[in-house]
Parts: C-alpha cells; structure tokens; sequence
C-alpha cells in the first residue's frame, strides 16, 4: 500500500460523497455529448454492471428494493451500456515530483504522494459511474499500465496499482516520449487526466498540442508544492537539479526571489493558456490544501465532475 504520510485510504463517508461526482468530457466524441453517450438507465436490455448509492434526483425506478428489504439503505442499479467514456489516468512518477523542501515534517505532502491519492479519487469516481479507466505512470517513458477496469470492484486494484509503482527506467520527465507511446497504446478516444509538475526540461508545449490534435479531452490538474511556487530561502544556497543532478551555487537576495516568483507565475499562465485555448481543463493541486476541499470544490469548480 501507499507510503503512509498521510494514507492514500479513504473512508466509507468520503466514498459515498465521491459516488455522487460524475467525471466530465468537455469535448463531443462520435458526435454526440457525454450525456447521451452513457446515462444511468434501466431495462431488460441492459446488463447489470453495479450499484451505487443513492443520491437525491435519481430515477427512483432504478432504485433496488431488495437490498434495501435487506439492508434499508437506497442503492441505484447500474447497467453497461453500449457506449461509455474512457477515462485514462497519467501519474508522473518523475524525481521532480519526489520532490521535498528541507526538513519537511512528517505531515508534509510529497508531490507523488498527493498526486496519487488525487488520481485513486478519480479513479472511484470513473469507477462508480461504469466508465472505462486506465492507470500509467510515466517519467522517462510510459510505464506499464494497470490494464482496463470497470466497476468499483475493481477499486482494489487500483489501490494495490498506485501503492506499488513500477521502478522508472529514467527519473527525468520526458512528456513527449510518454504521450507519444500513450496515444499508440490508446484504443479509443476520451478524457486523459494528467497529473504533474509539468517540470519537463523539453518542453511541455509540444507533446499536449499533439494529443490535442488527436482530440482527446485532456484535463491538466499541476501539482504544486508552495515551497516551489512561493520560496522563503534567503543567503548563501547550493541548488540541485532534483532530476539531472546538475548543481549550481547561488546567493538569493529578495531581489532574486521576487525574480523567481515572476517566473514560475508565468509558467503557470502559459499552462493554463494553453488549455483555456483549446478548451482542455486546468487546475492547480497545492499539496498544502486539505484534500477532501480539492477534490469536492475545486473539481467541480475546474469542470472536471459534477
């Protein structure tokens, strides 16, 4: 399991609040929008897939009365339908993202750490409405996945994928290399969450505005670590590349900082920019935000669930 500072698991109430979220396609696929694509329906036509719970506006004629004879709790019944939405889920496994400021206490959020308990979130919400999602992690190259799930019977898994990555051929972020293999692996078409710093020393610009010609729904969610985004090191510093190993020496004034904050700013902006251009998502993960905050406001403030 997860590296426990602080744990990955959720509990029972906070899963029952994640069921209630739907992830969203902001692109048409196949002409036709998400909505008619796959929604919850009944029928005999319809093979039964799983259950959810209940949530205020559901049809009450999908409501299952037997396990509530047995159970008296409210649970919806859900049915596999032709069409649904592939959801892929990219986690940057790279050195930048193992990232920790000087003597980080116990409680501090490493930026791996935070992006995968983000990506398991994700992964149950997909899971709960019977999407199709696929997990990779990625650095140097794109790393063999989790394979295809359906169902949260398969939250398991997902768990046991995102506890136990794969040791990285390379540390260095390489998104070009990563999102080429990725767009060869992928068989259809849908919504790619990519969860990283986006450090990549090549480059970022290009690999997206590939993947977004392939037109896939891409959803960028930048993990952030605000000793990065907002340093307070004044003096007399050595500095080390946490990817390549390169060093430098340097002496940083307020001058200097002022100076760096303006650069990392428009780093952000150019990300944002880029997606706000082409209709993809964006958002920023702090690692300092209180979880459940993130993924039950700004997801859905972002456009990613609803």
């Amino acid at each position: 399991m997860i590296e426990e500072r602080p744990s990955i698991l959720f509990d029972s109430a906070f899963l029952s609040k994640l069921e209630r979220l739907q992830l969203i396609a902001r692109r048409i696929a196949a002409g036709r929008d998400r909505a008619e694509r796959r929604s919850r329906r009944t029928g005999s036509s319809l093979e039964f897939a799983d259950h959810r719970n209940y949530a205020r506006g559901d049809d009450l004629r999908a409501i299952d009365w037997n396990i509530y004879g047995r159970l008296e709790r409210l649970f919806i019944k859900l049915f596999e339908e032709e069409e649904d939405l592939p959801v892929h889920i990219l986690v940057d496994g790279s050195a930048s993202m193992q990232w920790q400021p000087p003597r980080a206490d116990k409680t501090h959020w490493k930026k791996f750490d935070y992006a995968r308990r983000l990506a398991a979130a994700l992964a149950y919400i997909g899971l709960s409405n019977l999407d199709r999602l696929e997990l990779h992690f990625f650095a140097g190259q794109l790393e063999h996945g989790m394979g295809l799930a359906r169902g949260k019977k398969n939250f398991q898994r997902v768990l046991n994928y995102l506890g136990n990555p794969p040791a990285q051929s390379t540390m260095t972020t390489d998104l070009r290399v990563s999102l080429q293999t990725f767009q060869r692996k992928a068989r259809r078409r849908g919504l790619v969450c990519i969860l990283s710093d986006f450090l990549d020393p090549s480059g970022w610009e290009e690999p997206l505005a590939r993947l977004n010609a392939a037109r896939f729904d891409i959803e960028l969610i930048q993990i952030v670590d605000p000793a990065e985004s907002d340093p307070s090191q004044l003096g007399d510093l050595r500095l080390t590349d946490s990817e390549s190993g390169e060093e430098m020496e340097v002496t940083v004034d307020e001058k200097v900082v002022a100076a760096y904050r303006e650069a990392f700013a428009a780093f952000v902006a150019r990300l944002e920019g880029f997606c706000r251009r082409h209709g993809h998502g964006w958002m920023q993960a702090n690692t300092a935000e209180p979880f459940e905050d993130l993924i039950l406001l700004m997801l859905r403030e972002g456009g990613l669930v609803r």
